[in-house]
């Protein structure tokens, strides 16, 4: 039986958040998502064993760029009619809940030795969050009607106000090799908490919060299975070498989208590791 609750999926290409958003089409929500490519989007999918049936029948797919507000909103307002789970466009509410696993898929050698990893599109992650935030503007919901925003990010780049979230040994690797890319992504999650702790007032907000899920070094394959997944908030991290992404977006349906969301990890960092 098909849920209620609508979910917003942007870089659902990813395997972290694709490995989510096939759990929620397995278990009938119904889902939004943003696509550069559909058909991309659609095999990946169909490669995690989810039917062409099922995505037709549980996802709507809006092709588009992440820096395109319209498209964005789009994504963000659908509307169900009431004798199946058809999404229409045309509407002022919002989804329930919004998934973002945006992150780069290009990289190159950066001329710059003490970063020499560099990426094609070094802003897209904060970029990506303004995108999601304006398109959800202006909000005339009180605040616990809005959604929340769970953000894929990165250990590695925690406030300087907590303790290490990676292994010692993993300190050079990313200040090092992932320098640029963390700088977008601490970039993003900065937006967001600023967001929050400025005088913003809250019907200029528009999600009632967010949660910043950081897995440790991503692996691919199989995976140990989400339920092994150790996790803490930045204040208390679990810290670990590896996790694979399958597990982290199961872990994401899991802990975040099949139960409620543990009302401790709202505006702080979630770190996930094996």
């Amino acid at each position: 039986m098909s849920s209620t609750r609508t979910i917003a999926f942007f870089g659902a290409t990813g395997d972290c958040a694709g490995s989510c958003l096939a759990a929620c089409l397995r278990n009938e929500y119904t889902c939004t998502a943003l696509a550069r490519s559909p058909q991309t989007l659609k095999d990946s999918l169909s490669a995690k064993g989810i039917s062409p049936d099922i995505q037709s029948r549980f996802l709507t797919i809006t092709q588009g760029d992440i820096r395109d507000v319209e498209a964005v909103r789009t994504v963000l307002h659908p509307s169900i009619n009431s004798d199946t789970t058809t999404l229409t466009t045309k509407d002022t509410r919002t989804v329930d809940l919004i998934i973002s696993g945006i992150g780069p898929t290009s990289f190159y050698l950066h001329p710059n030795p003490l970063a020499p990893i560099g990426i094609q599109d070094s802003t897209i992650c904060r970029d990506a969050s303004k995108t999601i935030l304006a398109a959800l503007l202006p909000s005339t919901y009180p605040s616990h009607a809005k959604p929340l925003l769970i953000n894929i990010s990165t250990t590695g780049i925690s406030p300087p106000d907590c303790p290490r979230d990676i292994p010692f040994l993993y300190i050079p690797l990313y200040r090092w090799l992932l320098h640029h890319p963390h700088v977008d992504k601490g970039a993003m999650e900065g937006n967001l908490r600023d967001m929050f702790k400025s005088k913003v007032r809250e019907e200029e907000r528009g999600i009632r919060g967010f949660v910043n899920v950081k897995p440790t070094l991503l692996t691919g394959g199989e995976g140990k299975g989400w339920e092994k997944i150790r996790f803490g908030v930045e204040t208390e991290p679990a810290v670990g070498w590896f996790v694979a992404r399958r597990d982290v977006g199961e872990w994401i349906f899991e802990r975040c989208v099949r139960r409620e969301i543990e009302e401790g990890w709202v505006g702080r960092g979630v770190t996930l590791a094996n």
